[in-house]
């Protein structure tokens, strides 16, 4: 066979599975009749009813794609059968692209102007939210029950109906062939620390501290000090895995003995525990085989972290890394907040919990409709599976719980951002459109309207107010408990925000390009219903958004620009006053006219850049006057309260230095006395000199350790001095010696950064005492 032939039998080759592969898709597509189920094994058609006067899938599905133009999934490198792309697989992109749905324009296409004109003539804005994902058949059945909850049928990718919980399971049991393998990432774990010979004392707890600060440096962690019935000191901690960017310690399990008489335990890799042993050995002098890191049972996400910290405090409070006391419920839960962000956790999804909501009044039939095809277009590659609630209609909305297998039968898996919410909601708004549903696809950067509460804000404040059946001991419990009670109020406060919707002010520039957009469609469609209501109220709130948007801009440019003037452009400090009597004055005209968390949030973001201005004016005039160093009440002046706390943290930093080289001292001391001992004592055989060189060795040690204590005490003697004459500058870099004093300069950074003028402040304040 020569080269043409063989490229024209690859060719065959290609155009036939992908015909076979577009006409297995199609079909699967289209719902099964009910003589179908005989494939299914008996005890599953039982459970499963016909799907009653629904028209078939492909008769909804009005065409493959909804943008018009290039699919962001294609965008991604992902087909365009894959997870919130188009659904034709049977169907060229190109064909499909060009094929719009009849009847549905969902606001795609039609500009700022005619989303305004369909929303001032009634239409409703279209909301999808992604309520949670689950991972493992377990979860992810409860998830699907919960959809089926009041008997409500589902229906599935194929058409079938599942009517009782029994039958959700055995759906979700078929797909979980297809669910993840991988396990979620450890996130936390429980260890125990132990430093052998180290005795329950001020010494010994020194060692402790010092060992944990640099054995588990760069991770959060919180640890708890207990003595044992030796007399010696253990510690108890929960320590985050991941720690620099690039480091994290991971746990392996590890076979003692033989299957039938030994056991299992956990133990850190090779790597981990090296690296955990060698830092402290370097910080503490402790042999690392007197080194014992033990870890235990490991924990995901920032529930992980709340769990393993209620443990720990159990037999006794716990310090964190940041030397904070942790020591009930609140404690640990605010813990597992501050922790979130350096988990770097990794969460396995197998299904996703998607909500479609209508407000009360929607034609139910024709919104399942609407569902249906959007599932089928957005998700034609996934199993999925969906009904219609309408128990909270009496609320005001109805809502549609659809459950998704988060992996395609292609093999890609659901990732979805904030560019794939805009094409779903566009997408769902077409497909209601279609069905003669009035939905439009907008953002709420449009609308300046605030964003919505979260399904967890929903779900603690249900638990409160509404205890489920089945838990309502445990509820009550949940609601009466003191430690709870500012979690289910801050959830209460972002749902009553939500709900009153208070102007969005536009920040940042795409939300104020957003709201300009906004401004001129409204005005056009108030000009044309000058007797619309909404078109009146929309344009009112909108330009409301821009105007006090503008003005936040306008006041942090000006701010900007006066705390980072070139010294040789120096604007006085009388300007500086006139400017800051200005912005104040716009400051409350503008606040007068607003109202609710609108006028809350106003305030409080103009008062930051008002206070940053006030604190760089205040540091030009000491300056104009010739300073030569400012006076601790003029620092306290300029750089706030802050400077009492930064003070007090100087002199505990500079305390516990001192304590450490005290120590380090003694150990020197004590080590030089035993070598001496050791030289007194020794012979010549080899074993006395191993003996007396390693004597040495450890003289040698702790004189080092105990030289570098000194430096680092004598470091932040300097620093708390230097602290407490200028709060506002900066520590040195060549102070920064430990990891209290680089936390030190780094809660300077972030107090300095909060007022907004760091660099206006340090140049002043080194300008002073350079004269």
């Amino acid at each position: 066979m020569n080269r043409a032939a063989q490229i024209a039998w690859w060719v065959a080759q290609v155009e036939a599975a992908r015909t076979a592969v577009g006409a297995a898709a199609q079909s699967r597509r289209q719902p099964r009749s009910f003589g179908g189920l005989e494939e299914e094994p008996r005890a599953r058609a039982a459970r499963v009813a016909p799907l009653a006067k629904a028209p078939p899938a492909h008769e909804v599905i009005r065409g493959q794609t909804i943008t018009g133009d290039r699919d962001e999934e294609r965008m991604r490198s992902l087909p365009v059968s894959s997870g919130g792309g188009g659904g034709g697989g049977a169907v060229s992109p190109r064909a499909a692209m060009s094929a719009p749905i009849a009847g549905g324009f969902g606001g795609a296409g039609q500009g700022a102007v005619g989303r305004a004109r369909q929303l001032a003539s009634g239409y409703q804005p279209a909301v999808i939210k992604v309520l949670s994902y689950a991972h493992g058949t377990v979860r992810a059945t409860k998830t699907g029950q919960y959809a089926q909850r009041e008997d409500v049928p589902l229906e599935t990718h194929d058409g079938r109906m599942l009517t009782d919980r029994e039958a959700v399971a055995d759906e979700i049991k078929a797909w979980s062939v297809n669910f993840s393998k991988r396990a979620e990432s450890q996130d936390v774990g429980a260890v125990r620390l132990t430093l052998h010979g180290v005795k329950d004392s001020e010494e010994g707890r020194e060692t402790y501290e010092k060992a944990i600060a640099a054995g588990f440096a760069g991770h959060r962690y919180a640890y708890r000090l207990d003595t044992t019935a030796s007399g010696e000191l253990e510690a108890r901690l929960v320590v985050a895995l991941a720690g620099s960017p690039k480091e994290r310690f991971r746990v392996r399990e590890e076979r003692v003995g033989d299957q039938e008489n030994g056991f299992t335990r956990k133990r850190f890799d090779m790597a981990s525990e090296r690296k955990i042993e060698d830092r402290i050995h370097a910080a503490t002098g402790v042999d690392t085989a007197a080194i014992d890191a033990s870890p235990g049972m490991t924990n995901h996400g920032r529930n992980g972290v709340t769990y393993r910290l209620n443990r720990l405090v159990e037999h006794g409070a716990a310090v964190d890394d940041k030397g904070k006391a942790i020591a009930n419920v609140a404690d640990t839960r605010m813990a597992a907040r501050e922790w979130g962000p350096s988990l770097r956790s990794q969460s396995v999804r197998d299904t996703m919990h998607l909500m479609l909501s209508a407000k009360a009044g929607t034609d139910v039939e024709a919104l399942r409709r609407a569902a249906r095809s959007f599932l089928h277009d957005r998700f034609g590659d996934h199993k999925f599976m969906f009904g219609i609630h309408v128990d909270k209609e009496a609320a005001g909305h109805i809502h549609v719980h659809a459950v998704i297998a988060a992996k395609g039968e292609s093999g890609q898996k659901l990732h979805p951002g904030p560019e794939t919410f805009r094409e779903w909601r566009t997408a769902y708004a077409q497909h209601a459109q279609a069905e003669g549903l009035r939905i439009v696809a907008t953002s709420a950067r449009e609308r300046a309207s605030s964003q919505s509460y979260g399904p967890k804000d929903k779900a603690i404040v249900d638990a409160a107010d509404r205890p489920r059946p089945a838990r309502e001991a445990r509820d009550r419990a949940y609601a009466a408990d003191p430690a709870n009670r500012r979690l289910i109020d801050n959830a209460r406060q972002r749902i009553a925000v939500a709900r009153s919707n208070p102007i969005r002010l536009p920040m940042s520039p795409p939300a104020r390009a957003a709201v300009n957009e906004s401004v001129v469609a409204w005005r056009a469609v108030a000009a044309e219903q000058p007797e619309n209501p909404q078109a009146k109220d929309m344009l009112e709130r909108l330009l409301l958004a821009q105007a006090v948007g503008g003005i936040l801009q306008a006041i942090g440019k000006r701010v900007e620009h006066l705390t980072k003037e070139d010294a040789a452009m120096a604007i006085t400090s009388e300007q500086m006053a006139k400017d800051l009597r200005v912005m104040n004055e716009a400051v409350s005209r503008t606040s007068d006219l607003l109202d609710g968390q609108t006028k809350q949030q106003f305030r409080e973001t103009s008062a930051r850049y008002l206070e940053t201005l006030a604190n760089r004016i205040d540091l030009q005039r000491a300056q104009e006057r010739d300073v030569e160093q400012l006076s601790r009440t003029e620092v306290e002046a300029i750089v706030g309260e802050n400077a009492d706390r930064l003070v007090a943290r100087a002199q505990e930093v500079s305390a516990q230095e001192r304590r450490e080289a005290v120590a380090a001292e003694r150990l020197a001391d004590r080590a030089l006395n035993a070598e001496r001992r050791q030289e007194a004592n020794a012979a010549l055989d080899p074993t006395s000199q191993r003996e007396l060189r390693a004597e040495r060795a450890v003289v040698a040690g702790s004189q080092q350790s105990a030289a570098r204590e000194a430096r680092e005490a004598a470091a932040a003697a300097d620093a708390a001095r230097m602290i407490a004459e200028h709060p506002g500058q900066s520590i040195p870099n060549a102070l920064i010696q430990t990891d209290a004093l680089a936390k030190l300069r780094a809660e300077q950074e972030r107090i300095v950064q909060e007022l907004e003028a760091a660099k206006g402040e340090t140049q002043s304040i080194k300008g002073q005492r350079q004269r």
